[in-house]
């Protein structure tokens, strides 16, 4: 990698761009990433999601998303996403099966 995508990696990192974002726009796994900045001694900076993302986040995981699906989707961490929803009043839903979904039967239990 050269000297200056390195920079640029390190740039966003330091601006608190996601490391999967810079992974994939620099086509290298996220922990090469992570290393980079280590190796240079830059620290992410952590920048909390706007008012509009965690209404956002709050409404996409009480219409069902769990909290991985609505932080991949706002670009958000999975605890960000979680303050959001109980900071708006809502409960985080158990680990799981989630209600209302088909469970399917044995094959056991098919007629054939």
């Amino acid at each position: 990698m050269s000297a200056s995508i390195r920079a640029e990696v390190l740039e966003g990192y330091g601006a608190g761009t996601p490391v999967r974002v810079l992974a994939r726009r620099f086509g290298v796994h996220r922990s090469t990433v992570r290393e980079i900045a280590r190796r240079a001694g830059v620290q992410p900076q952590r920048m909390a999601p706007t008012e509009e993302a965690q209404a956002e986040a709050a409404r996409l995981y009480t219409e069902g998303l769990t909290l991985a699906q609505v932080s991949k989707r706002l670009g958000i961490s999975d605890e960000s996403v979680r303050a959001a929803v109980l900071a708006s009043g809502g409960a985080i839903r158990r680990r799981g099966r989630r209600p209302g979904r088909a469970r399917h039967e044995p094959a056991s239990n098919l007629r054939g």
